[in-house]
């Protein structure tokens, strides 16, 4: 009998490109961090970030731009740089480091012309090809609040670039300085470098006609255009030997920017680029960096493995392996390999979320790998020039101090009891068993996941977040107590050395007058109509005869707990009707907003702030909003409901006596404001003479991220 097949075997199977012979086709994707300090050189603590991923086995990793000459061109002072001999030394310890996991580290290599915000910070010009003939739609700004415009401002300095079209002294300068750098690199240890030219950076400024209108030799047809990044790829090749992997980044094409790079162009630099000596070549995309959508449809895609197709097409053109990017995960990148669309899979997001991804894999654990909820917390941030974070994962960028929380054994076992199994309990409760601790979760409901439970139904990603949370209670062997309300008198009969009560926000009845009616319902009535949990008795009492009877059928027959198959019912039946007005246009609000959307309902959110969903990060609120009005959703900001009717909202936009009032024609209204801080259960024990911690929503909202975080710090306070 034949031995079965290893999953994900392609994607686990050996490559090589040029020379350099990697374990697996995982590349960890360039992604900026600003981890290190402000003198661009390697520290202990991006040499942490590093050598977890290479621990958890990936194939390749592709750091961070590093500016080739920082700080001119550069986009942040924390950055890397590699501008000189004094960076090398610090290179050989993080390479070092990397190498005794058994993963192979390329640096990445730029100039980011247009986008040197510190050039623009210190006074200096702004290389680009030309002046630009497109400066952007500069739509962004209008779903960011005030304080991300002025963060914004103060990363760039709060200064308007001074561009400076390139002539033929600066490429020949800036050719060597890509030339020097890969010495560098190559001296530093680096088994390779990876030239970026995309991103809107200086190279791909040269390859788009949308910001290169020369007409010497380096502008006009596509062959001329491509002209700066061949001269680079051959330099570096000259200077670092034929022997000396070199790989290059493209965008396939250019999303929402006139006269940008179209797919066909970049099968020309691609062919030129590898006659130039290019060993690989990775396929990413881009788009104007001022519109609130092409972030989201380039570089960093909403659209799982949007650019599978064009990495496909360019494997057909080239004869190097080909590096497919774009949310691809693991059992996607196994079948495009296998489907020939791509040699190599990068994951960026996934590799924030799950260092041990890759290794996981290969021990055939890929139901522990914590999943990447594609919230953009992490890509969020070097906007603002600021350090990466995860929502899932707490331990992102502080890897020198927390790595070993996970791996390491408490030197004193206790027993601990977690009041909540929402994500805040789970997440203490699976790092606490995971050091050794004796665990019991008491849980008041019938399942476990809290708001989680409800959020993973109206946002699929938040579900495998759920399964990933639910499946490691059981793997950890957590003593979980389902329908199992915690006294004091419960705990108190454990012994515990520790409690850590993790019991969730309140919600608050609205005081809107018509708020009682039942075409009113809250997130509360919704969480309970959907799931069957909380008070289901008196949310069912709000539906009809039929709406009664389906979601009784539904939670007798135990279609209900599972948010994706109950995602999946709500398609043929919801207890909303067609016309839907949200108040609230929160993240709650605007998730649910999608939702209801997607089954069919007319919505409009009304909410009394001038931006809404401030609680995402602002990438996904640029998606989200977007494809919200898209689908004609009426987003109604700085509006005040004053009286819910018999199927009428009455509202009124702005203040006093310049307010405007307006009715919507409703045929139901959700509720999805008033959550609040509930220290009830807290309190209760403290009376009872317990000292607890108190963590998650019931201290103050603080959404997922706060969840996850908390929970993993009280566990690791525990020793």
């Amino acid at each position: 009998m034949n031995a079965p097949a290893p999953v994900y075997r392609h994607l686990l199977s050996p490559v090589s490109i040029g020379t350099m012979d990697l374990r697996n086709r995982i590349v960890m994707a360039p992604m900026g961090v600003e981890i290190v300090d402000s003198d661009g050189r390697a520290n202990d603590a991006i040499a942490a970030y590093y050598e977890e991923r290479a621990r958890g086995g990936v194939g390749l990793i592709i750091t961070e731009v590093a500016a080739i000459a920082y700080p001119l061109g550069a986009n942040s002072i924390h950055q890397l740089g590699v501008s000189d001999d004094a960076f090398v030394a610090p290179f050989r310890e993080l390479t070092a480091r990397v190498h005794a996991h058994g993963a192979k580290i390329a640096l990445q290599l730029v100039h980011h012309g247009k986008i040197s915000r510190v050039d623009t910070i210190e006074g200096r010009d702004v290389l680009v090809p030309s002046e630009p003939a497109f400066r952007g739609s500069m739509t962004m700004a209008s779903d960011l609040t005030v304080d991300e415009m002025m963060k914004m401002a103060k990363a760039s300095g709060g200064r308007a670039p001074a561009y400076r079209s390139m002539d033929h002294d600066d490429i020949a300068r800036v050719t060597d300085e890509f030339a020097s750098a890969a010495v560098r690199a190559r001296d530093g240890g680096f088994d390779g470098v990876e030239i970026h030219g995309a991103h809107g950076y200086l190279l791909s400024g040269f390859l788009s006609k949308a910001y290169n209108t020369r007409d010497d030799e380096y502008g006009g047809s596509v062959e001329n255009r491509s002209r700066f990044l061949c001269e680079v790829i051959t330099e570096v090749k000259e200077r670092c030997g034929a022997e000396f992997p070199v790989m290059v980044r493209l965008d396939a094409l250019e999303y929402r920017t006139p006269d940008g790079i179209v797919f066909e162009d970049t099968e020309v630099t691609a062919r030129l680029a590898v006659e130039a000596g290019a060993d690989a070549i990775h396929v990413s995309a881009y788009g104007d960096m001022t519109d609130a959508s092409a972030f989201t449809e380039g570089t960093l895609p909403h659209t799982e493995a949007k650019h599978s197709a064009l990495s496909g097409r360019l494997k057909t053109v080239v004869d190097v392996p080909v590096i497919g990017v774009g949310r691809i995960r693991p059992e996607v990148g196994d079948d495009m390999i296998a489907c020939g669309k791509a040699d190599l899979i990068a994951m960026g997001r996934q590799m924030l979320a799950d260092a041990e991804t890759a290794k996981k894999l290969v021990e055939g654990r890929e139901a522990d790998i914590r999943p990447c909820i594609n919230c953009y917390t992490c890509v969020a941030r070097p906007f603002f020039d600021e350090r990466v974070r995860c929502a899932v994962n707490p331990v992102l960028a502080n890897e020198l101090e927390l790595s070993e929380v996970e791996r390491s054994t408490a030197a004193v076992s206790k027993r601990v009891v977690v009041v909540g199994g929402g994500p805040a309990g789970m997440e203490a409760a699976r790092v606490a068993a995971l050091r050794g601790h004796d665990v019991t979760v008491f849980e008041a409901s019938a399942q476990l996941g809290g708001a989680l439970r409800f959020a993973a139904l109206v946002y699929e990603p938040n579900h495998r977040l759920l399964t990933w949370l639910t499946r490691q209670m059981s793997e950890l062997e957590v003593d979980v107590r389902l329908e199992t309300p915690a006294t004091p008198d419960a705990v108190r009969a454990l012994s515990p050395d520790a409690v850590i009560v993790a019991t969730g926000a309140a919600r608050q009845r609205s005081n809107i007058p018509g708020a009682t009616q039942n075409l009113v319902v809250d997130g509360d009535d919704l969480r309970a109509m959907l799931t069957g949990s909380g008070d289901v008795s008196a949310a069912l009492k709000k539906l009809p005869f039929v709406g009664r009877v389906a979601a009784k059928v539904g939670r007798w027959l135990g279609l209900l707990k599972d948010p994706d198959r109950l995602a999946k019912l709500t398609e043929y039946y919801m207890p909303i009707g067609k016309r839907v007005a949200i108040i609230g246009g929160g993240l709650v609000g605007i998730e649910l907003a999608e939702f209801l959307v997607d089954r069919g309902r007319s919505v409009t959110v009304l909410d009394d702030n001038d931006v809404l969903a401030t609680e995402m990060a602002h990438p996904r609120r640029w998606r989200v909003l977007t494809d919200l009005r898209d689908h004609g959703v009426d987003l109604i900001t700085e509006a005040t409901v004053n009286e819910i009717g018999a199927g009428v909202v009455h509202y009124t936009i702005g203040d006093g006596d310049e307010g405007v009032a307006s009715t919507i024609e409703v045929d139901s209204v959700v509720i999805a404001i008033g959550l609040v801080a509930d220290e009830r259960v807290p309190n209760q024990f403290r009376a009872a003479g317990f000292d607890p911690v108190v963590i998650g929503d019931c201290t103050g909202v603080g959404y997922l991220e706060g969840a996850m975080s908390e929970g993993f710090h009280a566990a690791r306070a525990l020793g």
